[in-house]
C-alpha cells in the first residue's frame, strides 16, 4: 500500500512540474524571436568604427606583444654575453685580413682570458739589463721592447713554454725581483650594450625632444682608450673647430678593426645633429684604438695595447682619458695608474656591467681612478652595473642616444655610455681651472652631484649623480 502511494505521489509531482514548464515555453520562445529594424546609418557608421578602432588596437597590441618578446629575447642573449665565457669557446684564434694567425685569445686561471703564453714585463732600461745579467735565457724568449717614454719604462712581451704559463712557474725561473713587474697579457672588455628600439617610430620621436646644454663651451682636449672610430659619421660637426679627431691604432695593421664601442662614446662627447646633443661642441678627441672582435658582438683589447695607448695619450698631453673598459688587476697595469696618478693625469673607467655580485673590475677599482656606473632617466641604477666601495659617481647611461658604426644613430646602454659624461666635466673643469689637483678636482665634482641611494657616499651611486652643464662659481 505504501509503494502504491509513494507511486501516485511521484506521478503527480512530475505532472505538475511538466504543466510548468510548457506554461513558460511561449514565454522563452517569444524571448528569441526580436523585431527585425533598419538602424539610422549614423549608428552604422559609428559601429564601422569602432569595429576599425578595435582592430587596429588589436594589431597595436599585437605588435607591441611582439616587440616586447624580441626585446626580452634581447636582454636574455645579451645578459649571458656580460660574461664572455658564456659566449666565447675556451680558445679563439685571431686571424689577420690574410689568413694567417695573429694570437689565440684564451680562457685562463679564474675564468679570465689573455693572450696564449704571452707575457708582460714593465721595467726600466736598467733594471732589464739587470734582468738579463742575472737570466741570459730570458732574452731568447723577448717578442718585442718597445718605450714607454712618457713613462719613463720598457714593455717588454715574452712568450713562454706552455710548461711555464702559469704564474707559479715562471716566479720559480725568474727571479724574485720581477714580482713587481710581470703580468699576463690580459684581455679588456668595453662597458656597453646596443638597445632594440622599442618602436618602429622611436628614432622619430626623438626629434621633439629638448635639446640639452653642452657640459661647458671652452675648447676642450679629451683623451680616450677604446675602438676605432667611424670617420665619416654624419653625425660629426662639420665646422672649423667644432670637432677634430686624431686616431692611432695599437693593434697589428692587417687585424680586422671594431668601431662600434668607440664610435657610440665618441657620439655622446660630440655628436651633433637633430637628434643629438654633444657635451663638448668643441672637442679635440686623442682616440688611442686598442680594441679588436673577438666575435660579432664582443670586442677585447689586450694589456699590451692598452699601455701603448696610454703612453701615446701622455705624449699628446691629454690630462683626462677616457676608459670605458674593465678588466682585471694586474701588477703592470697598476704600476701604470700610479705613475700616471703622480703625474696629475686624471683617468675615468666605467666600472663595468657584471652586476650586483660582481667582484671590482679595473682601472675603475684602482686607487686615483674615478670609477663611474650608470642610471636612467628616472635615475634608477642600471640592473648590470658593479657596485662596491670604489664607486665614485653616476652618470646617465641608459638607453642613451648615440652614433653607431654603422651611420645611424641609436640608443646604447652600459656604465660606458656614462663615463664620457663624467670625463667631459672634469676637462670642462681643468679647462676653467687648470691648477686644481686630483683632490681637489674630486672635490668640485661631489658639490656638483646630486646624492642618491642613502645620504653620503654609497656602493651603488657614488657621491651621486652628474649631469649637464657643469656649473660654475662653487
Amino acid at each position: 500500500m505504501r509503494t502504491i502511494k509513494k507511486y501516485k505521489l511521484t506521478l503527480l509531482v512530475l505532472a505538475l512540474g511538466l504543466t510548468s514548464l510548457l506554461a513558460f515555453v511561449p514565454v522563452i520562445a517569444s524571448a528569441q524571436l526580436l523585431p527585425i529594424t533598419t538602424l539610422p546609418n549614423t549608428v552604422v557608421d559609428n559601429l564601422d568604427r569602432t569595429m576599425n578602432r578595435n582592430a587596429e588596437r588589436m594589431q597595436q597590441l599585437q605588435q607591441q606583444r611582439l616587440i616586447e618578446q624580441q626585446l626580452q629575447q634581447s636582454i636574455v642573449t645579451k645578459a649571458q654575453l656580460l660574461d664572455p665565457l658564456l659566449q666565447l669557446p675556451a680558445v679563439v684564434p685571431i686571424i689577420d685580413n690574410h689568413g694567417k694567425l695573429l694570437w689565440n685569445d684564451v680562457q685562463v686561471e679564474l675564468g679570465l682570458r689573455a693572450i696564449e703564453r704571452e707575457w708582460l714585463l714593465l721595467v726600466s732600461p736598467s733594471q732589464w739589463q739587470e734582468l738579463v745579467a742575472t737570466v741570459p735565457a730570458l732574452s731568447k724568449l723577448v717578442q718585442t721592447r718597445k718605450n714607454l717614454d712618457s713613462l719613463g719604462l720598457q714593455l717588454i712581451k715574452i712568450k713562454v713554454p706552455e710548461s711555464l704559463d702559469n704564474m707559479t712557474m715562471l716566479r720559480q725561473q725568474l727571479p724574485e725581483l720581477l714580482a713587481p713587474y710581470l703580468s699576463r697579457n690580459f684581455l679588456y672588455q668595453p662597458q656597453t650594450s646596443e638597445d632594440i628600439p622599442q618602436a618602429s617610430n622611436e628614432l622619430m620621436s626623438t626629434a621633439v625632444e629638448t635639446k640639452l646644454a653642452a657640459m661647458c663651451e671652452l675648447p676642450i682636449t679629451l683623451g680616450m682608450v677604446d675602438t676605432a672610430i667611424l670617420v665619416d659619421h654624419a653625425a660629426w660637426p662639420t665646422e672649423v673647430n667644432r670637432f677634430r679627431l686624431i686616431q692611432r691604432h695599437f693593434l697589428p695593421e692587417a687585424i680586422p678593426k671594431s668601431y662600434s664601442h668607440g664610435t657610440a662614446v665618441a657620439g655622446v662627447l660630440a655628436g651633433d645633429n637633430t637628434d643629438l646633443s654633444p657635451l663638448l661642441p668643441s672637442l679635440t678627441l686623442y682616440s688611442a684604438g686598442a680594441f679588436y672582435a673577438q666575435n660579432d658582438y664582443q670586442q677585447g683589447a689586450t694589456l699590451d695595447s692598452i699601455l701603448q695607448a696610454l703612453n701615446w695619450l701622455v705624449e699628446q698631453q691629454s690630462r683626462v682619458i677616457n676608459m670605458s673598459l674593465t678588466g682585471p688587476d694586474n701588477a703592470v697595469l697598476s704600476q701604470v695608474v700610479t705613475r700616471l696618478v703622480a703625474k696629475n693625469i686624471i683617468l675615468v673607467a666605467a666600472v663595468g656591467n657584471g652586476g650586483l655580485a660582481a667582484v671590482p673590475l679595473y682601472p675603475a677599482a684602482y686607487d686615483g681612478v674615478i670609477a663611474v656606473t650608470a642610471v636612467d632617466d628616472t635615475q634608477v641604477l642600471y640592473r648590470w652595473a658593479n657596485q662596491g666601495e670604489y664607486i665614485d659617481f653616476a652618470a646617465l647611461g641608459v638607453k642613451v642616444l648615440t652614433t653607431r658604426a654603422d651611420g645611424s644613430i641609436g640608443r646604447e646602454s652600459g656604465t660606458s655610455i656614462a663615463a664620457p659624461l663624467v670625463s667631459a666635466k672634469v676637462a670642462c673643469l681643468l679647462a676653467s681651472m687648470p691648477e686644481l689637483t686630483l683632490v681637489q678636482v674630486v672635490t668640485q665634482l661631489q658639490q656638483q652631484a646630486l646624492d642618491l641611494g642613502v645620504p653620503g657616499k654609497d656602493n651603488q651611486y657614488g657621491y651621486g649623480l652628474l649631469t649637464r652643464p657643469l656649473k660654475t662659481g662653487l
